[in-house]
Parts: C-alpha cells; sequence; structure tokens
C-alpha cells in the first residue's frame, strides 16, 4: 500500500480499541504465517529483544515488591513490504496488585524506503493477537488436522486469541477452561460458545482440562510447571506460550516431537543468556539436539516434516520474534489506512 502524503513529521496513532477491531484472525494469521516463510527465507533483520533487566531475577536478594521488571526493545526489518519497527515492552510480574497492567507496549512502524515515521500502534494488543496466531501456526502443521477438542489452561487475553486463531484452522466442537480464578474460567467459557459456537466447559484442574484434549494451550503467567506431561494422551499437541516456564521441560524429551518457532530467537532462552532470568529453564536443562525442527527455516522451507502419525505427541514453544510485532504491526497501519481509522499527530 502506498502511505498517503503527510507532512515527514506526521504519523497515525491506532489505539488499542482500534486494534482490536482492526485486526481479525483472518488477517492476523496469515501475516504471521508469512512472516515466518520470510524469516526463514532470510527476507528479515532482525535482532533478539534487547532486555534492559531492572530487576533480575538471577541476582541475589528477596525479589520485589511489585514483581522483577524488564524493559524491552524488538526491533525488526521487514524488506518483502518496506516496512521496519520497534516494539517497546514493559513487563513487571505483579503490577496488578497495584492496579496496572502486568504488562504494557507501543510499536512504531516506519517506511524502510524512506526512514519515515508511519505509525503509534498499541503493541499489547498486537502482541496477544500474534501470539495466538503464533500457536495457530505450530499447530497447523502439529496438530492432527482433524482436530475438535480444545483446551485452554489460563483464560486472560492471550487465551482468548489462541481460541480465536485455532478457530481459523480447526473445526473446534468442545472447549475446555481452567483458570485458578473460577470466574474468569466461566467468562471464558461462555464466551467461547458466543464467539465459535463451542460447546464449552470449566474444569476443576489443569488435568481434568486436557484429559481429552486434541490441542492443549497453556497461556498462564505461573512460573512453575502447571501442566505435566504424564497427563498428555497420545495424539495430542499442546501449545506452550511461555516455554518451558508453566510447562513440565520433560515434555521437551518424552514427547514424539518438540518444535520451536525459530532458532534464531528460541535458543536465547534455552541455551542462551535468557536462560533462568525469564523463569522455566535452567542451564544444562534442554539442548538444541533436543528439538525435532524450527517453524521458520525447516517446517514451512520443507526441510523437516511436522506431524508424521495421528498417535504423536507434539509440542510447540515460541517466545516470539521482533518480526512478528513488526509485521503485524505494519498490518494494522494497513488496515487503519483502509478504514479511515486512528488519528493523525504532528510530532516534527
Amino acid at each position: 500500500m502506498t502511505d498517503p502524503q503527510r507532512a515527514p513529521g506526521e504519523i497515525l496513532v491506532v489505539s488499542r480499541r482500534e486494534v482490536e477491531e482492526l485486526l481479525t484472525p483472518t488477517a492476523t494469521l496469515q501475516r504471521v504465517l508469512d512472516t515466518f516463510a520470510w524469516v526463514g527465507q532470510g527476507h528479515v533483520d532482525q535482532t533478539n529483544p534487547v532486555n534492559l533487566w531492572v530487576h533480575d531475577r538471577t541476582a541475589p536478594g528477596p525479589e520485589p515488591p511489585f514483581g522483577y521488571g524488564v524493559v524491552q526493545a524488538f526491533p525488526a526489518l521487514i524488506r518483502p513490504i518496506e516496512r521496519a519497527a520497534v516494539k517497546w515492552l514493559s513487563s513487571w510480574s505483579k503490577n496488578p496488585r497495584r492496579d496496572l497492567p502486568a504488562i504494557s507496549a507501543l510499536d512504531l512502524v516506519t517506511n524502510a524506503d524512506t526512514g519515515m515515521p508511519l505509525a503509534l500502534t498499541d503493541g499489547t494488543s498486537v502482541t496477544n493477537m500474534r501470539t495466538g496466531a503464533h500457536a495457530a501456526v505450530g499447530a497447523k502443521f502439529l496438530a492432527r488436522p482433524d482436530s475438535s477438542r480444545l483446551a485452554i489452561i489460563g483464560c486472560g487475553n492471550e487465551g482468548r486469541t489462541h481460541l480465536w486463531l485455532l478457530a481459523e484452522l480447526f473445526d473446534l466442537a468442545h472447549v475446555v477452561a481452567f483458570d485458578i480464578d473460577e470466574a474468569a474460567a466461566a467468562r471464558f467459557a461462555n464466551e467461547a460458545t458466543e464467539r465459535i459456537g463451542a460447546e464449552a466447559a470449566v474444569a476443576s484442574s489443569a488435568e481434568e482440562a486436557v484429559a481429552d484434549a486434541d490441542i492443549a494451550c497453556v497461556v498462564t503467567t505461573a512460573l512453575r510447571p502447571v501442566l505435566m506431561e504424564p497427563w498428555i494422551a497420545p495424539g495430542t499437541h499442546v501449545c506452550a506460550a511461555t516455554g518451558f516456564r508453566d510447562v513440565d521441560p520433560a515434555c521437551a524429551r518424552a514427547f514424539d516431537k518438540w518444535v520451536v518457532g525459530w532458532y534464531g530467537r528460541d535458543l536465547e532462552w534455552i541455551t542462551g543468556e535468557e536462560v533462568g532470568r525469564i523463569g522455566g529453564l535452567q542451564h544444562g536443562q534442554l539442548s538444541q539436539d533436543d528439538i525435532h525442527a524450527d517453524i521458520a527455516s525447516e517446517i514451512l522451507q520443507g526441510h523437516r516434516p511436522g506431524r508424521e502419525h495421528p498417535a504423536e505427541r507434539t509440542i510447540m514453544t515460541h517466545m516470539g520474534m521482533p518480526a512478528l510485532d513488526a509485521a503485524c504491526a505494519a498490518l494494522v497501519y494497513e488496515l487503519a489506512l483502509e478504514a479511515g481509522a486512528g488519528t493523525w499527530i504532528e510530532v516534527f
């Protein structure tokens, strides 16, 4: 899309409400699929997130009263769409105790041909949608095509986007929700029925939730595993939104296939500098040798297979890479221009 003729210092601000209206599951899933392919083909320049550890969980001393805090920058250049963007994200695990969100983010989108800033969008809603979308991309290649029973453990915003995006690919007839907040699980079950027409129920435990699941999504803020390997039946696929922070690391070796999103990002929290700092894995627990494949450079490029047998137990983990935020934020800008949404402001 051609950018409108605006003064160089004018940018389009797109609010959370507008992002949520514009960024549909269908459009998001296609953009995320495209982005994984572009990454695997070498058409994307990105770094791993730049982490500013305000409170480092590996440092000595007690945990701060409102949890560990980190400010992160996620920069990426998406050459096929001539866009560069950066997500500026803050995460304080116990911010809700002071009536603040645990995670907040902004996305700045730039024209990669001219270097001019184009848009500033709510990044939290973009993150929610792209997280559900990359889980759905993993399920596309790893879950059984006839999967119809979905378990959601953790009934917050990303639990919802997992539901919406997976419903794009699978005929979901039954949804089981579990959350330590029973009221949140009940609301989620009602929303699942209203949104996708599935029969929905609330489980009394995570183990009960996954008992008959074809696809199980773990989308919690827990710092220890809430889903254990022995609970997962043959043929089930697990979407692990935070890696092995809230999922039993034994799944990586006991399952038939463990797949990551992209080695360039995910090895950082498996064997790199992020190990131990975001919770979950410790040094030496798992290695690249335990991984069957990544989505971007191997499965999507046809170098490695996804699911090969109906009885396989599979799991996909991906912490999210800057390219996904950049590409989806650029999509928000495109959709906002088409819809006449957003507010133009002059910054220089």
